[in-house]
């Protein structure tokens, strides 16, 4: 390596961790103020919340006290209906309040703006009303009655109706139900209110003949927190411990509305992962922003969680900018220095790229190109040289074992174990007629340069037709088809695999034969069926091959060829396999050892 590419790296290592320490040095001094504003805001708003809810968890406490409220309502109204509109009137934060009776009676006021325009209609409210009294009867009476009064902004009537078409009794209601049970204020979770269809929360609590109740919905808790500041640049939300939404800012134009829902989201991911107060940053459409999560008392001393996201660059702007306009000086300066990188970096990658096509050559058990060693970086002219060691090396193992075989250990990440499985296979063994003969008037050489030039021939014919080579004994071969790879129709492979050997071989068989050297020519024997095709051997030396009555009847046709004067034998079970497809004929039933009965035997002639 030259000194100049030493300086350069230098400089660039220099430059690099310059701007990452602005960078990170920055990003912390922002991530701290940002800390401290929103634990600031977080504050405030909690403070706010707690000035809307108090009054709520007050009425429903003190309802008891009420010297009226054990008072049964009447058609004409209730006792307390001064005090109750007065708590509608003042608090908006208040939808309705009302007193259950253990009777199923209930008394109910509630403010019209809770109420759709379609509900109030379909109530019979005339226009202007602002409060909506509801009284249901139902004590000893035969058929319970409900009248509804509408009511102006000083609480005079308006105009009243009454129906006995009710189908609504307070003592099925979650806050009737969850008061009855304790002595004590309690809430409700979120629940749809029985007079809009809008969800909200109930406070309420039991006294001696019923329950008093004030609703919130959430529809007020989202103008509430639409108020505050931070909604402008960000989103605020309340979340119930279990993650569910019960409130939260709309959009707004700093805040589109993937934005939006992409925060929401991760501040409920945010609560369900934690139960403490945090302050944290998440990945906004690529926009970091600061998060803060809080607990916050939201009626009966039940706990949710206040959360607010706001972008880091809302908050701490400024402080934001400069680090940006720090990094960008730092970044042009090592832009200046890229045209010196990029020949560096491409004197590197070029070896690397060779090598990672060379590992893939290697995976896909191309082996017959060498890697080339032309890196002057020492590292990488190693890896070269144990790639290409290994290159080899699986080379020279391809040879002992089938490629095919060794191909899926690659693949698979297989470690060879002794074991098989069962499959259905066809087998062929071949071997030389009159081999033994022609040995005996040869020197050992020439028996060995026209085994090698015949293998060769026979080899390269059978994996033509997809054929996994099991083993060479002396002058046979034993192969078959479907493991350990699958082979679509293997039997009929088989069978042209047999013609072709038996074509291929022919010419190179006959050059052998001179007065003196009893003629040589090909056998062969195939048969189909059931083997159990594994790895055979000890731990310290496997064979893949084929066992079985399979491979056993395959060597005993290809036997047969000496006596039945023919070239290919296959068995009956492949002889169907194939029929209108080959050109065979039987040659009737022959005995074959090891078989208590004789066998039907066909020979392959040709091609259909």
């Amino acid at each position: 390596m030259s000194l100049f590419a030493v300086t350069l790296g230098v400089a660039l290592a220099l430059a690099a961790t310059i701007i990452s320490y602005t960078h990170y040095s920055n990003r912390a001094a922002a991530l701290t103020a940002g800390r401290e504003l929103m634990a600031r805001s977080a504050e405030v708003i909690r403070l706010q919340t707690a000035s809307l809810i108090a009054p709520i968890n007050s009425i429903a406490d003190y309802s008891g006290d009420w010297l009226d409220v054990d008072a049964v309502p009447k058609a004409s109204g209730h006792p307390a209906r001064k005090r109750m509109i007065s708590f509608v009137s003042v608090m908006p934060q208040i939808a309705n309040i009302y007193i259950g009776y253990q009777d199923g009676s209930s008394y109910l006021i509630g403010a019209a703006r809770t109420r759709s325009k379609e509900d109030l209609e379909a109530l019979g409210a005339p226009e202007g009303t602002f409060l909506l009294e509801q009284i249901i009867l139902r004590g000893d009476r035969d058929r319970p009655i409900r009248y509804d009064r509408f009511l102006d902004e000083n609480g005079d009537t308006l105009a009243t109706t009454s129906t006995y078409e009710i189908d609504y009794d307070p003592r099925e209601r979650p806050w009737f139900k969850a008061a009855s049970k304790v002595n004590h204020v309690t809430r409700t979770d979120v629940y749809l209110f029985a007079g809009t269809g809008k969800p909200g929360l109930t406070v309420s609590k039991r006294y001696a003949k019923g329950v008093v109740g004030v609703d919130l919905t959430l529809d007020d808790l989202d103008l509430f927190l639409n108020s505050e500041p931070q909604a402008k640049d960000g989103v605020l939300a309340i979340i119930s411990q279990e993650g569910l939404l019960l409130a939260n800012s709309s959009e707004n134009e700093n805040v589109d509305r993937s934005e939006w829902r992409a925060a929401i989201e991760a501040l409920q991911k945010q609560v369900l992962s934690t139960d403490q107060d945090t302050v944290d940053t998440i990945d906004v459409n690529g926009q970091m922003w600061i998060t803060h999560l809080s607990k916050i008392e939201l009626g009966a001393n039940k706990l949710e969680n206040l959360a607010i996201a706001l972008p880091l660059s809302a908050v701490v702007g400024e402080l934001t900018r400069a680090s940006q306009r720090t990094i960008a000086v730092s970044i042009l300066i090592a832009l200046c220095s890229i045209p010196l990188i990029w020949l560096v970096s491409r004197s590197l990658s070029r070896p690397l790229q060779v090598l990672a096509d060379g590992t893939r050559r290697i995976r896909e058990f191309d082996l017959e190109n060498p890697f080339p060693h032309e890196s002057v970086v020492d590292e990488i002219y190693k890896l070269e040289g144990a790639l290409d060691q290994m290159r080899t090396s699986l080379q020279t193992f391809g040879r002992y074992v089938p490629k095919a075989l060794v191909r899926r250990m690659i693949e698979r990440q297989e470690v060879p174990e002794p074991g098989g499985e069962k499959r259905d296979i066809t087998v062929l063994f071949m071997d030389l007629e009159n081999f033994t003969a022609m040995s005996s008037h040869l020197e050992p050489e020439e028996v060995m340069r026209r085994m090698s030039r015949y293998f060769e021939i026979v080899t390269q014919t059978l994996l033509d037709h997809d054929a996994t080579i099991d083993k060479y004994i002396g002058d046979a071969v034993m192969a078959f088809w479907n493991a350990p790879n699958q082979v679509e129709d293997h039997a009929a492979k088989a069978c042209e695999a047999a013609l072709a050997v038996i074509a291929a071989s022919k010419a190179e068989t006959d050059s052998w034969n001179d007065g003196d050297i009893p003629p040589v020519r090909t056998r062969i024997g195939l048969h189909c069926g059931l083997a159990i095709v594994g790895n055979v051997g000890s731990s310290d030396r496997l064979n893949y091959t084929a066992l079985g009555d399979t491979v056993n009847l395959a060597s005993r046709l290809e036997g047969l060829n000496r006596d039945l004067k023919s070239s290919i034998l296959i068995s009956e079970d492949l002889a169907k396999r194939v029929e209108g497809r080959v050109e065979a004929r039987s040659v009737g039933e022959t005995a074959v050892k090891g078989y208590d009965t004789p066998v039907k035997v066909f020979e392959l002639v040709g091609n259909g």
